[in-house]
């Protein structure tokens, strides 16, 4: 009886559930309003938005007006680049073929919006009609890489200029009319060019532009800068070839904020900072400069003496002092005079964070001067500096004397972080911190931490995509 009760009290419960869904229920997700699926199928690869056009008659023509995302190189299957070492082999490839072809059909099927493009995979040529199409669809990010990028190089055309739902724009290998109207580009936020000449009243008529990438292999005049609204410059060079620009100057940048150099660039351009009176960051400085001028100081390499000297003169032009530094970055090279190193630090006397990597390998091979930092005193940036991190500690000579200055004369150090290129042992840590000094430092709040250096390090996060690795 017992078994009877429980079978019939199981089978009660039973009825009491709900019953399961139906697979031809209410179709809740094509209720939704048509700008809601737009933006939900915006965020689909475009090859995936097409195919819900098959889904319903309510879906058949909602991908025509969603908003755009279009990579022409983004249809390869195998995620073979036409630029590698194989490009020659794939002028001809059936993929290239198909890949055009398949975008010139998105063109003529898709009437919506256009968020955002690029074309790799064609010849400059070709480029005129999607440009012309994306401007009048308010296109809002663009990447222009011609196919045959080592030949002819794209010219923009002027309806491109003028393009005022334009944010943000790549080129590479084109070149801009000769005959510029007075405004272009009316709400470009960040501008990347890489091979493309920047001619000095291009800048001045981008009203809005706040960021500014330049990669370039071109050997050339110099890249002036003058720019009213401009925050950061990213200045980058190819590191395969050995070719870059005479100089880059920042003749007049009243709100740039940010100047990022890739670490070898100033070994062979000569950088002038003459007026960012809101200059906050600033890095890679290389020990090896060819010359530069930060301000009014002018340091100049002189080549012909072994080792290398370096002159140091006061110009009247730039400003007096780069006060307004806060972060710093250099790049201390193996065969370089360690004096040109206070000499840059005299620069920024408000300096609050000091970031140095140094050569690969271990050695006091670089011309070491002894005694040279006691000579300097207690430098001005010594009163405001807070933060050191040095990537590619050995803890050989030259390291130990610079931080045993900072240490001993650093008033407000908080932290001195240490990736070190070598195994840390205990011993190890003991006999530089006593080498170092520690003991005698100028800060009671000072702490001096060891890490492992790896290309991972989060640490040095800050500058890790302009370090060649």
């Amino acid at each position: 009886m017992s078994s009877l009760s429980s079978l019939k009290k199981r089978k009660r419960e039973t009825k009491s559930l709900p019953a399961p869904s139906q697979p031809n229920g209410p179709d809740l997700i094509s209720q939704l309003p048509d700008c809601i699926l737009h933006s939900i199928l915006s965020l689909f690869h475009v090859r995936d938005a097409a195919r819900t056009s098959v889904l319903s008659s309510r879906w058949r023509h909602l991908w025509e007006a969603a908003p755009l995302r279009l990579f022409d190189d983004s249809f390869n299957p195998n995620n073979r680049s036409p630029y590698d070492d194989c490009y020659y082999h794939f002028v001809s490839d059936p993929w290239l073929d198909w890949s055009r072809n398949a975008v010139s059909s998105i063109f003529d099927s898709h009437h919506g919006p256009i968020e955002s493009l690029r074309l790799s995979l064609f010849f400059s040529f070709q480029m005129d009609g999607f440009v012309k199409t994306s401007v009048q669809r308010g296109i809002r990010e663009l990447n222009l890489v011609p196919f045959n990028f080592d030949r002819d190089p794209y010219k923009l055309p002027l309806s491109l200029l003028f393009c005022n739902t334009l944010h943000q724009l790549s080129l590479q290998n084109c070149t801009f009319p000769r005959a510029l109207p007075p405004s272009i580009f009316p709400n470009l936020r960040e501008l990347r060019l890489n091979c493309v000449s920047l001619a000095d009243y291009l800048l001045p008529k981008c009203a809005s532009l706040e960021t500014l990438l330049i990669s370039t292999s071109v050997e050339g005049p110099p890249v002036s800068i003058s720019s009213p609204t401009l925050r950061k410059l990213v200045f980058e060079r190819d590191i395969d070839l050995v070719s870059s620009p005479a100089e880059l100057i920042i003749k007049d940048a009243p709100n740039l904020e940010s100047l990022i150099l890739e670490e070898e660039v100033t070994c062979r351009t000569k950088l002038k900072v003459l007026d960012a009176p809101k200059l906050q960051r600033l890095g890679f400085i290389n020990t090896d400069v060819r010359a530069i001028q930060l301000g009014r100081t002018l340091i100049e390499q002189h080549q012909e003496s072994s080792p290398p000297t370096f002159v140091v003169n006061v110009t009247p032009y730039g400003m007096n002092l780069l006060s307004s530094v806060k972060t710093l970055a250099i790049k201390i090279e193996l065969f370089s005079d360690k004096k040109t190193i206070p000499i840059i630090l005299k620069c920024f006397p408000c300096l609050e964070n000091l970031d140095i990597m140094k050569y690969e390998g271990n050695g006091d091979e670089g011309y070491l001067n002894e005694g040279m930092w006691e000579e300097q005193g207690s430098l001005s940036f010594l009163d405001h500096l807070k933060t050191v991190i040095v990537k590619g500690f050995w803890g050989d000579q030259c390291d130990v004397e610079l931080l045993r200055y900072l240490v001993v004369h650093g008033k407000v150090l908080q932290t001195i972080t240490l990736l070190c290129s070598r195994h840390i042992t205990k011993k190890f840590v003991d006999i530089k911190k006593r080498q170092i000094c520690i003991e005698n430092r100028a800060s009671s709040n000072l702490a001096l931490v060891f890490f492992r250096d790896t290309e991972e390090n989060v640490h040095f996060s800050l500058w890790n995509d302009m370090i060649c690795y």
